[in-house]
């Protein structure tokens, strides 16, 4: 009589197919029992992928440099100073041209009685002697600007005026009147009736007498030698 041998679970292939299908099936239910009650949103795209090793962005191009306008300053005080220097020549030219024709004319009508009272008498009028460079006629009026001048005038009962920069003037004789404008200007002055100095810096010394002095402007000196 033969033995039935029950055989061991293990050993049954229907037994395995089974046990390696079950998770399969337990992985399908979960699958949809999570399909159809959750009503989460899909998850959110991926971010931008890391950048390369070594790689940086470029930086934003910089703004564009600024000019400084230094000339300008400049240009405004070079046009300040010229209209000063422009407006104290004026002014002086003006003063002392028509003081030149009132003692003019005083002259002429003096002139005109000694004529009449030599009327008897005629005497050949002598010429009027030629005035070298640098010379200053008796009435007249010389005016000396410019930048950086150095002149030596002879003034002969006349009128200079001197306007400009960093000028050096050296006056010998005798002068009615000598006016000083402009900035830093040095004037030597042998003898005069009056000095006048206006501008900036201005340094004007006599050797003789005692003129009337009439001072303006700023830092400006007038002074005996």
């Amino acid at each position: 009589m033969c033995e039935h041998l029950r055989m061991d679970p293990k050993d049954d292939p229907e037994a395995r197919i089974r046990e390696l299908e079950r998770p399969l099936a337990d992985a399908a239910r979960t699958s949809e029992l999570g399909t159809h009650g959750s009503n989460s949103f899909p998850p959110p795209p991926a971010g931008p992928p890391a950048p390369w090793p070594g790689y940086e962005p470029y930086p934003p191009y910089p703004a564009p440099p600024q000019r400084r306008t230094t000339a300008t300053p400049l240009v405004i005080l070079f046009a300040v100073l010229s209209a000063i220097l422009i407006a104290g020549g004026v002014a002086a030219f003006v003063f002392f041209t028509s003081a030149a024709d009132r003692s003019g004319s005083g002259d002429a009508s003096s002139d005109s009685r000694s004529t009449t009272i030599r009327k008897s008498t005629a005497h050949p009028t002598p010429a009027p002697e030629p005035v070298a460079p640098g010379q200053v006629s008796a009435g007249q009026t010389m005016i000396v600007s410019g930048i950086g001048e150095h002149r030596t005038v002879e003034c002969r009962d006349s009128t200079v005026i001197v306007s400009g920069v960093e000028n050096q003037l050296e006056i010998t004789g005798h002068c009615v009147a000598v006016t000083v404008s402009g900035v830093n200007n040095v004037v030597t002055v042998e003898s005069a009736d009056t000095i006048g100095v206006s501008g900036f810096e201005n340094r004007v010394t006599y050797r003789s007498g005692q003129p009337e002095v009439s001072n303006s402007g700023q830092s400006n000196v007038v002074e005996p030698a």
